[in-house]
């Protein structure tokens, strides 16, 4: 039996973040829902939680997901990013690619590759 996942999701919108728990719970992991940009970076800096992965909208309340990224990244250079974003031109992929994101993926999407991008960034595929 593999180890339980921890996920950090950051999504604003309740029937996304709903959906995406839902299938990542079926596929064992634990999921923690930050629904803007200053939670996110809360439940990230708190130090009695340890995500080993992290789902990011980039269009949050508070803080943008952009923002989020350069923080998430000024403190740990490590942890997988997966941006789940609807900004989908060319542009704004190659923007969260190079700022630091370790894959992306546009909305809509299909939850089976959401899992599957997610546990290749794991290790686990």
């Amino acid at each position: 039996m593999q180890d339980i996942k921890n996920i950090l999701l950051v999504e604003d919108e309740p029937s996304m973040s709903r959906l995406i728990s839902f299938k990542l719970e079926k596929e064992n992991f634990k999921v923690d829902v930050a629904a803007d940009g200053e939670k996110a970076l809360q439940k990230f800096l708190d130090e009695t939680i340890s995500y080993d992965a992290i789902i990011l909208d980039l269009m949050l309340p508070i803080l943008d997901g952009m923002q989020v990224l350069k923080k998430i990244r000024e403190e740990n250079k490590e942890i997988p990013v997966l941006v789940l974003s609807a900004k989908s031109q060319k542009k704004d992929v190659l923007d969260g690619l190079n700022k630091g994101a370790d894959d992306y993926l546009t909305k809509p999407f299909r939850p089976e590759e959401l899992t599957l991008r997610l546990k290749k960034l794991l290790g686990e595929s």
